[in-house]
């Protein structure tokens, strides 16, 4: 019996000590070789940008290189469906921004993944706060003179946006719909050629992003009228924010995580998340989200779970009860 008790401990020893090391083992030495990090559109966007600052800040933490590979194409569904196949090894991640997270999978017809099902989530990286702006010949000044106008008009002002379905152009939708006015919306392929025709007096109202609007506003070119998210812009301090104006709980952006593919160890994924969120506190990488127009966010991975679970719902109903289509 002591000679069975003796050799019962020794295997519940020897089965704690491999569990042990199972459990230390994904994370051990990881990375050992070249991470790669997938972004869902073309180089030179915030979201590419802000991508490769993640990539610089993981491989100045982790000590290996992260290769930037970007994967354009379906409103960013190519590249979130390449990175849900991809081996849940931490060796493949992806930039999970807020269009293909949120919006894609409501907005094209066969979606293949279900972005709460299909990713582990990393880090809530950056937000990129949208911004209402309109012409300046337009004769309103401030947020309720544009709405006395909008209502008082005889046709409706046009609204541009960077493509249906895009996340300017649901901002924009939520934001008629919570104030109760409406606007025409004219679509574009891209923000830039949006913004030129508004610059151009051609439409009359757009929601964009901060990024891509501030060169415009800086130059007094665009009249910014209010930001979207319950903080200010740090990059345009002096526009106020929707909440500020009367729309309490008013809070809607594009934002920029870091996901990898379901079953990632969770020793991994906490790695990662740690890296990141050291790199944030550098003051540096700060700087250069806040000059892009972009706010430096972190924290644990349940952030990013809790603003699915908020967006992925409200544009879907945006999408639905807006008739919204991809051109």
């Amino acid at each position: 019996m002591k000679k069975f008790f003796l050799s019962g401990v020794a295997m519940a020893l020897g089965a704690l000590a491999c569990a042990s090391s199972w459990a230390a083992g994904p994370a051990e030495g990881y990375p050992t070789k070249p991470v790669t990090l997938v972004v869902p559109f073309a180089p030179g966007g915030a979201v590419d940008i802000i991508g490769r600052l993640m990539a610089q800040s993981l491989s100045e933490t982790l000590g290996k290189p992260v290769v930037v590979e970007n994967k354009p194409g379906a409103g960013g569904l190519i590249a979130m469906n390449y990175v849900a196949n991809a081996a849940a090894d931490g060796y493949t991640l992806g930039v999970g921004a807020a269009g293909p997270l949120t919006v894609s999978p409501s907005l094209y017809a066969t979606p293949a993944i279900d972005p709460l099902t299909a990713f582990e989530p990393v880090i809530w990286y950056a937000s990129t706060p949208g911004i209402l702006v309109v012409n300046p010949a337009l004769k309103a000044q401030t947020l309720p003179e544009l709405l006395a106008l909008s209502r008082a008009a005889s046709s409706p002002l046009t609204m541009g946006s960077a493509g249906s379905g895009s996340i300017n152009h649901l901002m924009g939708e939520y934001f008629q719909k919570v104030a109760s006015v409406e606007w025409l919306h004219i679509p574009y392929r891209g923000s830039s050629p949006a913004l030129t025709d508004l610059v151009a007096g051609n439409i009359q109202v757009m929601m964009d992003i901060v990024p891509t609007a501030a060169p415009f506003i800086e130059g007094g070119k665009l009249r910014a009228l209010a930001v979207t998210t319950p903080q200010r812009s740090a990059m345009l301090p002096d526009v106020p924010t929707m909440q500020e104006l009367g729309y309490a709980g008013f809070d809607v952006s594009s934002w920029i995580s870091l996901i990898a593919p379901k079953g990632t160890a969770p020793e991994i994924v906490a790695k990662l998340n740690q890296a990141l969120n050291q790199g944030l506190q550098n003051a540096g990488t700060r700087d250069r989200l806040v000059r892009i127009g972009a706010q430096p966010e972190g924290g644990s991975p349940q952030r990013i779970t809790d603003r699915l679970n908020v967006d992925v719902p409200r544009w879907k109903d945006m999408i639905e009860s807006a008739g919204i289509t991809v051109q």
